[in-house]
């Protein structure tokens, strides 16, 4: 790791109440310090920051790089010419280098099955640079059917840290659950409220328990959920119903350990984007009045072909239905014995779709109307609704009006006569801005002390843009600080300077971030026999076959 000052930048900080202000940043051992301790002098390397930016890293809350899900799409895309063109086979390589150059230190895998994280593992080994966490989807467990139907929270407790600490996961994605009780992809449920027909307990009754587990053995995340029937109008309304269930159980923030910049969340709504349709005031209204609530935007843009990875059966047979679209790619299916369902295919968002355009404009009015910029994290639910390289775009629709009144310009005539986006005059900051891209997730994850600010004791995760965004006008200057986040000048991961100019080191390696929380009962040897004993019985493989081999990779326990 380098010795490090960085002197004369502009410092946009939002943890620690700094926007805009002219500091120097000193950077011994891999953290940022208050003075040097065990440096000689002669050893730091000075950066002159002067007319530039400092700003922390960006994390990316809510991706999919790294699963056997996105391996399908690299597959099926293997000869799709557009795929391999705009999207260069989602390699790792390409990535990671995209990645790097809008400035990101650290990203969430979203969504792995348990039997999968070996996969997953494998591929965060292939991705220098960037630290990583995964969510290990516990939505379709049938270990835990007794558990949900009973809301035993001592048992899904333990089952939950030691699969946590069996797989090295971080937290827990919840996403459909138990919609792969039914074997035949077509069918879908009622709604979230609809028992299944061979247990007695429903969707509703897996995100709440699951949500009193996670606080019951203090995550340093909270509850990460997708909602039956997103992009839909049935997926606003279980989002809404969900949410609201989940207010009446008045719950608090429990994240256990000594970190002094804990979450504020019990409940984290993933691409937020996709659930607002009828009536975008209603999630807006929830989010402004309830304090225990975050989500992640799902911001989409228009290009010309999209991966689409879901575990939805509603999404992914609406996609199939000649009617609605006419034509279709291949699309990969398949079950994950009692993990639950996947699909992959490709499609593409076009501008002259109104529910497209309106899946567009949720992100911004959720954005710009959620009062409390610290409830909400940046994210394209990527790949799924935009690349990488669109961030820098959708960043100025957020500084900028002219900027996305100008992007609507040729949309769906329908979803322009009545979209409340038009009337909106707000716009972000560039404090508001940092807040969404870089603090927000790291509190959110629980990792505030150390990722997503440049406060004393923090990792050194560090962007320096070549531009005083103090200085530059919002409206008339706004190409240039589009074109300053669109190759951050000089990325700092733990001290170590990863990119500057054109030149990225791949040589730096990251770290798997995990958790287990903690669990206090004597009967947890018990516990985990009976689990381990259903495996057995029930399942093809043997509870402890999941565990992934990490001798390639630094872990970090949070």
């Amino acid at each position: 790791m380098s010795n490090l000052i960085i002197k004369n930048g502009m410092l946009f900080d939002p943890i620690n109440n700094i926007s805009g202000e002219k500091k120097d940043l000193l950077i011994e051992a891999g953290k940022i310090v208050d003075k040097f301790k065990h440096t000689n002098p002669k050893d730091v390397k000075s950066i002159d920051a002067s007319g530039k930016t400092v700003i922390p890293g960006a994390i990316d809350i809510h991706t999919h790089i790294a699963s056997q899900q996105t391996n399908n799409i690299r597959l099926l895309g293997s000869k799709n010419k557009e795929f391999q063109q705009f999207w260069n086979g989602l390699t790792l390589d390409y990535l990671t280098k995209e990645y790097v150059s809008k400035g990101y230190t650290f990203i969430v895998e979203a969504n792995i099955f348990p039997s999968l994280a070996k996969q997953t593992i494998f591929n965060f080994g292939q991705i220098p640079i960037l630290d990583k966490a995964m969510l290990i989807n516990a939505s379709n467990l049938w270990p835990l059917e007794l558990e949900y139907q009973r809301g035993d929270i001592e048992k899904m407790s333990v089952f939950i840290s030691d699969l946590l600490d069996l797989v090295k996961g971080f937290g827990l994605k919840i996403y459909n659950p138990f919609e792969a009780e039914e074997w035949d992809f077509k069918e879908i449920r009622d709604d979230i409220t609809t028992n299944g027909r061979l247990y007695n307990f429903n969707a509703l009754d897996v995100f709440r328990n699951m949500t009193k587990t996670i606080e019951q053995i203090g995550l340093p995340h909270s509850i990460h959920a997708h909602i039956d029937g997103y992009e839909s109008e049935i997926g606003e309304l279980n989002a809404i119903n969900v949410l609201e269930d989940i207010k009446t159980q008045e719950l608090t923030p429990n994240q256990l350990g000594q970190t002094k910049i804990k979450r504020s969340q019990i409940f984290h709504l993933a691409h937020a984007s996709a659930y607002s349709f009828n009536d975008d005031t209603k999630l807006i209204n929830f989010f402004n009045s309830n304090d225990n609530f975050d989500l992640d935007l799902g911001f989409i843009s228009f290009n010309p072909i999209n991966p689409l990875i879901t575990s939805d059966r509603r999404l992914i047979n609406k996609y199939l239905d000649k009617k609605k679209t006419p034509k279709t790619h291949p699309v990969i299916k398949g079950a994950f014995e009692s993990e639950g369902d996947h699909f992959e295919t490709f499609r593409t968002l076009k501008k002259d779709n109104s529910e497209y355009c309106r899946l567009w404009s949720n992100a911004l009015n959720l954005a710009l109307r959620i009062k409390d910029k610290w409830k909400i994290q940046f994210s394209i639910n990527f790949p799924n609704y935009a690349h990488l390289t669109n961030i820098p775009e959708i960043i100025s629709w957020l500084l900028n009006k002219n900027s996305r009144n100008t992007f609507m310009e040729n949309m769906n005539n329908e979803f322009k006569q009545d979209n409340p986006i038009f009337n909106i005059e707000d716009t972000f900051s560039i404090n508001d801005l940092i807040i969404i891209t870089r603090a927000s997730p790291a509190k959110s994850l629980g990792l505030g002390d150390i990722k997503g600010n440049l406060g004393i004791g923090a990792d050194s995760d560090i962007n320096i843009l070549d531009i005083n965004l103090q200085e530059k006008d919002l409206d008339s200057q706004i190409d240039e600080i589009k074109k300053a986040f669109s190759n951050i000048d000089t990325v700092i991961k733990n001290g170590i300077i990863v990119k500057q100019g054109e030149k990225i080191n791949l040589n730096h390696k990251g770290a798997l971030y995990w958790s287990k929380g903690t669990v206090n009962t004597q009967n947890y040897e018990k516990i985990m026999d009976k689990k381990k004993e259903f495996y057995k019985k029930y399942s093809s493989i043997f509870y402890e076959s999941l565990k992934p081999n990490t001798d390639k990779i630094k872990l970090i326990k949070i």
